[in-house]
C-alpha cells in the first residue's frame, strides 16, 4: 500500500502508520501467536498495558481473558478513533491517546504486551521498551533476532530481477525485493534484542558464494522462538546484493523509529 498524491507530512506519516495496521492484522498467524503467548503467560486479575495498541484487538483479548484493568496505548489519531471504537463496552479497558515513551499509568504493571518489532529487529520501535517510564513485571514478547544467510539467484527463480539489477543494491536493504521464500541453509545472527537487557549486534563472516543476502526476523519470549518472517508475513524478508565478508549495521532512534545504517566493511 502507498499514497502517491501530495498531502501535508505529518497527516502522511500518520496514514501511513494507519495504513501499516491494516496489514498488521491481515496475519492471521501473529495474531494467533500473540493470543496463544497471552493466554500461556495469564493475565487474570492483572494490570496490563499494551503499547501500541492499534485496533485494540490485543486488549480485548487480554479483557476476555480476565485482566483488571487494560491500558491500551495509541498515539496515532486515525488508529486510536477506531481503538476506542472497538473497546467500547469494555468497563476494564482504558484506550488513551499518548506517545508510548511518555507513558505512565501511574500504577504498577503486570504485564506490557507490544508489537514493536520492525522487520530487521530494532529499526521501528524496540528503543521504546528500552526507555520506559514505568517497569513493568513481565513484557510479552522479551526478545528477538535478525538472522541472515546467502542464497543463490537463479534458485529464487525470479525472471524480473537478474544479476544487473540486483547489483543496483548494493549496500541498500530491499523489503520483499522477491516473493519467494526459500531459507539459507546456513544462517548467521546479526543482532539480538532482549528486554532488560538490550540490543547486541554482531558481525559474522558473510560466504562470497551466492549473490543475495536475505534477512529475516524471529521474535522469541524466554528464548523460544514464537513467530519468524518465514511463516508471519507482517514481517517481510529484507534482500541486498551480497558482496560479501563483513558489514555494519546500526540503529539510532529519530523521535518515531529507529533509522538504519547498512553497509560492506572493505
Amino acid at each position: 500500500m502507498e499514497i502517491l498524491n501530495n498531502i501535508s507530512s505529518q497527516r502522511y506519516n500518520n496514514l501511513l502508520e494507519f495504513l501499516a495496521f491494516l496489514g498488521v492484522y491481515d496475519d492471521e498467524e501473529r495474531l494467533r501467536v500473540y493470543k496463544e503467548l497471552i493466554e500461556g503467560v495469564g493475565v487474570k486479575d492483572k494490570v496490563v498495558v499494551e503499547l501500541g495498541a492499534g485496533f485494540g484487538y490485543l486488549s480485548v483479548f487480554a479483557s476476555e481473558m480476565g485482566a483488571r484493568r487494560v491500558y491500551a496505548v495509541e498515539r496515532n489519531p486515525y488508529v486510536f478513533k477506531i481503538l476506542k471504537k472497538n473497546v467500547k463496552g469494555y468497563k476494564n479497558i482504558q484506550p488513551i491517546k499518548a506517545d508510548a515513551l511518555k507513558f505512565d499509568p501511574g500504577e504498577e504493571v503486570d504485564v506490557l504486551i507490544h508489537d514493536f518489532y520492525g522487520p530487521l529487529l530494532y529499526d521501528e520501535s524496540l528503543y521504546i521498551l528500552d526507555n520506559l517510564k514505568f517497569k513493568p513485571k513481565a513484557v510479552i514478547p522479551n526478545g528477538g533476532v535478525l538472522k541472515c544467510g546467502v542464497l543463490e539467484l537463479e534458485r529464487i527463480g525470479d525472471p524480473t530481477v537478474d544479476i544487473d539489477v540486483l547489483k543496483t543494491f548494493k549496500n541498500i536493504l530491499v523489503a520483499d525485493l522477491f516473493d519467494s521464500y526459500i531459507k539459507p541453509k546456513r544462517e548467521f545472527l546479526v543482532a539480538s534484542w532482549e528486554f532488560g537487557k538490550g540490543l547486541k549486534t554482531f558481525q559474522p563472516e558473510i560466504p562470497k558464494t551466492g549473490e543475495v543476502l536475505v534477512f529475516w526476523l524471529e521474535i522469541l519470549h524466554n528464548g523460544k522462538t514464537l513467530c519468524s518472517s518465514y511463516d508471519c508475513r507482517n514481517w517481510p524478508l529484507v534482500f541486498t546484493y551480497n558482496q560479501g565478508g563483513r558489514f555494519i549495521l546500526k540503529f539510532s532512534w529519530r523521535g518515531d523509529y529507529s533509522v538504519v545504517r547498512f553497509g560492506w566493511i572493505t
